[in-house]
């Protein structure tokens, strides 16, 4: 098989489970061959693509780049696409994360052929969206991206989850306007859509059409940003997250807000000021990391906190990816960061999916959210059917996770992106946002401690085996993330950067000072959480929580984003 049908295998292979799923639909008075047919459709579109991800990475690691156009039309003409150790490195992300929310939902719902074929349609568009290098097809794919996911979110059934989805839909399509508004800037200039014709007509544009350049840059980025959850322009995740299906929930969480971002690099890329925009993403990212968990801790929700969560977490991503762009892949530094910045991206989607499945599935077996009221979690599981408490086990490792405690995957990505940032603000932005952290997982812990004030609004007999199998594999992937770390920072820095020829030395991260660094954070955690329990900073953070939050905000919100973007490019 040629090496481009291996790249649209991964596309074409979802889209095809996707048709064979819908089958079921339409028959669907027989349960069974109904079953038979979304069950044949979810393999396909899932488990298949990971052998032409296989074939395809022995290719990429060598630094091979498949290129080509749609169709065999001429370049510039044509949609044109690029598979690299970037594209391979997000497919592996979106297929792993993708595979395992499905075999929650089989136990944990939403299931059957309607839900299956639109999961479908959604990792066909996330596996597109990496390897486009037309800017047209990448408005599409994200398109694609959104339509599916405002379809998927009121599937839980769950009130205000309509609601969110139609926020979501207002903001993403209002946001994508712009996007279009900066294509066409780009086109009028160029002449072209793809990626190599807008880079080869930037270089001789005129000094007139300099402006117009930077204006449809700030146009794509604060489009993108939205989609990314970047403060200020983080309004519509919340609700969106918390209300959906604790697989979509997953998904949302582990690979939706970060793919644009990762195709986002490519655009920047093409212009001068790429740089520029980096370094200023990276400062909202830092800022992101600390004020989202500020407002993680002020939560009752149990999900809505892990959707803060998210949020604070995209901050530590948008800061390594912004300042590796800024001193560029070319660099040691550089490099680091972008790799800490997949790798956190990455293990994120791991440890924040396995949190989200493990928190749906006590949330669906107590029928209770409020962190404040749920209690004994273990015991009430054991009354749902849990006879082993794995759910809890799994929490437990998300937890230690998502708080970067040894030997765990968050560790070691954390670490990674501390050691770039070394001794800089971002640096120290960080690190406040890693002890909000600790003390937000000590809150949400308490769930699983014995109390008296338990007041579930049911127990509900539930099935676990396939909540366990999903479990399980995204706590197994967080154990084995910490444990090898050098090797995946050699693969990740060969498939970043394959073609250049610097000796990269990994970090030590098990040294005596980022131990003690690790000891330090969780001593601040504990001490925070204790301090959120006195009066008056309970109070000030049932105010940030019952803030009032609208769509005219988040309006203003991008407009002076966008507009502080353009005065950036522009001073």
């Amino acid at each position: 098989m040629k090496p481009e049908d291996l790249v649209f295998s991964t596309l074409m292979l979802p889209l095809l489970g996707a048709a064979i799923a819908l089958c079921g639909k339409l028959i669907h008075s027989h349960k069974r061959i109904a079953k038979s047919f979304e069950y044949s459709g979810a393999i396909i579109g899932l488990a298949l693509p990971w052998v032409a991800l296989i074939l395809l990475g022995q290719q990429v690691l060598r630094g091979e780049i498949i290129t080509g156009v749609v169709g065999n039309w001429y370049s510039g003409v044509g949609i044109s696409y690029q598979f690299d150790g970037l594209s391979w490195l997000i497919q592996v992300l979106g297929f792993t994360i993708g595979l395992v929310a499905w075999i929650y939902s089989l136990g944990g719902g939403p299931k059957g052929p309607a839900f299956t074929t639109i999961f479908l349609i959604q990792t066909a568009a996330l596996a597109a969206t990496i390897i486009t290098t037309d800017l047209f097809n990448l408005f599409v794919c994200l398109e694609v991206m959104g339509i599916t996911s405002y379809v998927l979110i009121p599937t839980s059934k769950k009130p205000g989850a309509s609601l969110a989805a139609f926020s979501y839909l207002m903001v993403s399509a209002s946001a994508m306007v712009f996007f279009l508004l900066g294509t066409y800037g780009l086109y009028r200039i160029t002449g072209s859509l793809s990626y190599e014709g807008i880079s080869l007509g930037l270089k001789i544009i005129s000094p007139q059409n300099q402006m117009i350049a930077i204006v449809s840059c700030t146009l794509l980025v604060s489009a993108v940003a939205i989609r990314v959850a970047v403060m200020p322009l983080y309004g519509w995740l919340p609700d969106a997250h918390a209300l959906a299906p604790h697989a979509v929930s997953a998904v949302l969480s582990g690979v939706l807000i970060k793919t644009p971002l990762f195709a986002l690099s490519r655009v920047l890329m093409l212009f001068a000021q790429g740089p520029e925009v980096g370094q200023l993403m990276s400062i909202a990212g830092g800022v992101t990391a600390l004020a989202a968990v500020i407002i993680a801790l002020s939560q009752k929700d149990v999900k809505r906190l892990l959707a803060y969560h998210s949020i604070s977490q995209i901050g530590y991503i948008v800061s390594a990816w912004g300042m590796a762009l800024q001193f560029g892949l070319e660099t040691e530094t550089g490099l680091f960061l972008m790799i800490g910045a997949y790798l956190h991206a990455l293990f994120h989607a791991l440890f924040k999916g396995l949190l989200f499945l493990s928190v749906g599935t006590t949330i669906d077996a107590t029928g209770q959210r409020n962190v404040y009221v749920l209690r004994g979690a273990i015991g009430l599981l054991r009354k749902a059917g849990e006879r082993v408490p794995i759910t809890f086990f799994t929490f437990l490792v998300g937890a230690l996770a998502i708080t970067a405690l040894p030997p765990l995957n968050g560790f070691v990505s954390k670490n990674l992106i501390t050691y770039g940032l070394n001794n800089s603000y971002l640096y120290y932005l960080l690190i406040s946002a890693s002890v909000g952290t600790v003390a937000s997982f000590i809150k949400l812990g308490r769930i699983f401690v014995p109390g008296t004030n338990t007041k579930p609004s049911r127990i509900k007999r539930i099935r676990f085996r396939s909540r366990w199998v999903a479990q399980l594999t995204l706590a197994i992937l967080c154990i084995i993330g910490g444990f090898w770390t050098p090797t995946v920072i050699e693969i990740v820095a060969k498939l970043l950067a394959p073609h250049q020829h610097m000796v990269l030395t990994a970090p030590e991260l098990y040294t005596t000072d980022s131990l003690l660094k690790t000891l330090w954070i969780t001593f601040g955690g504990i001490i925070l959480y204790l301090l959120i329990q006195t009066a008056p900073l309970k109070k000030a953070l049932t105010m940030i929580r019952t803030r009032p939050r609208n769509f005219k905000g988040l309006f203003v919100s991008f407009s002076l984003g966008t507009a502080a973007l353009a005065l950036w490019l522009l001073v």
